[in-house]
């Protein structure tokens, strides 16, 4: 028999018996529903934790300042202890001194608006992986003479200034006036606050204002993000020789989104063995659904057979008939799950993109499934006798 012939008999059999097909459709449906389900939440997981880690700077880490065990007081870092960690560390890109100089207000003649500032050096823009938009950055030079310049981010540029340029203009902050000399892109300090808007100081000029020379906190970017955990315990482990009897303090900015994707990762086992399971009983359904047929239809195989069917034509087309039923089961359980995903993104206002891999994936398990399951039985259909199934009639 060829194809055609094949095929047009498939058909016919599936649809004299549609009841019997649809139950095993829907045993497929609610295996392949919970398998491409699950694969749709991971793959909108994995694309969210993407555009956070896009939203945030690169990565870092960050180590506090010692603090005393017995005291509990906190010691702070100076320029020689900074210089100490990195000439005995190995693995880092940057390695810059950081202040926080606090969340207070700026004021730009009635305007008042609160801020987060910091007071850094040269290297924070490479550090932190923001873009320079507009302006200069701070250099070696305005750190040397203390010049009285700020840098500020977009977001606060926008909220205090409307869109017009604002280099070159004067802004009063912690009691002393500022000229704007940059404007850089807005990041995610941390991982899911909200930003209020950034403005950057010279840690020389913080420090001479304080009338301190030290800093509270190391900044280290890693070569290598993968090693980011290796590079902060040793980093930790350096300093509490240099600072013993003390706690050290440190942590990365994409912690949060490491344990979120491994909270993820897991999720999506859990659930991708509960589809397995469902697929598994869809399987043992069509199984007995292709046992049930092979046994009503002994004689219309024997028939088959004595006008020239040969056993592979018969082979063939039970498992045709089972792939059609997992592939029609397939197609349906796909379909639903990707509507309810385009309603759901679009309702929580979640980022999405369609991947032809997943529903590629869950539709071929299905069909693999329906043909190892029909497998035995459409080979002891192939096999029977042509006269003894004649006989069965």
């Amino acid at each position: 028999m060829n194809i055609n012939d094949l095929l047009s008999v498939t058909f016919n059999s599936l649809r004299s018996n549609s009841l019997r097909s649809l139950l095993s459709s829907l045993g497929v449906f609610m295996g392949v529903f919970a398998v491409n389900g699950t694969l749709q939440v991971s793959d909108i997981g994995r694309i969210y934790l993407k555009t956070q880690l896009q939203k945030m700077e690169s990565p870092q880490i960050y180590i506090h300042s010692p603090n005393n065990l017995v005291t509990y007081q906190q010691r702070k870092y100076q320029n020689q202890d900074l210089e100490w960690l990195k000439n005995r560390l190995s693995g880092w890109k940057y390695i810059a001194p950081v202040e926080n100089a606090g969340n207070d207000a700026i004021f730009l003649g009635s305007q008042k608006i609160n801020v987060e500032s910091q007071a850094v050096t040269p290297e924070y823009l490479s550090i932190s992986g923001r873009k320079l938009i507009a302006g200069r950055f701070f250099t070696n030079n305005d750190l040397r003479q203390n010049r009285s310049v700020v840098v500020i981010d977009q977001l606060l540029s926008q909220k205090v200034f409307k869109g017009k340029n604002p280099l070159g203009k004067m802004i009063y902050f912690q009691n002393k006036s500022y000229y704007i000399q940059g404007v850089i892109q807005t990041k995610k300090t941390f991982s899911w606050g909200e930003e209020q808007g950034l403005i950057l100081i010279p840690l020389s000029v913080y420090q001479s204002l304080k009338s301190s020379p030290f800093f509270e906190r190391i900044t280290i970017t890693p070569k290598d993000s993968e090693n980011i955990e290796q590079l902060q315990n040793t980093a930790v482990s350096l300093l509490n020789k240099r600072f013993p009897g003390t706690e050290i303090y440190a942590f990365s900015n994409i912690e949060e989104v490491k344990s979120m994707e491994k909270m993820l990762n897991s999720v999506t086992i859990i659930l991708l063995l509960i589809g397995i399971i469902s697929l598994f009983v869809g399987g043992v359904g069509i199984t007995n659904i292709t046992l049930a047929s092979v046994v009503e239809r002994t004689s219309e195989i024997g028939l088959r057979r004595a006008i020239g069917a040969t056993q592979k034509d018969i082979l063939i087309q039970f498992l045709l008939e089972a792939s059609f039923i997992s592939m029609t089961g397939g197609i349906i359980a796909i379909a639903t799950v990707q509507g309810i995903t385009i309603v759901t993104v679009t309702l929580l206002n979640l980022p999405y993109q369609f991947m032809y891999q997943t529903p590629l994936v869950s539709l071929g398990s299905a069909i693999i499934v329906g043909m190892i399951s029909s497998f035995l039985p459409a080979l002891r259909a192939s096999k029977l006798d042509p006269v003894d199934a004649l006989r069965s009639q």
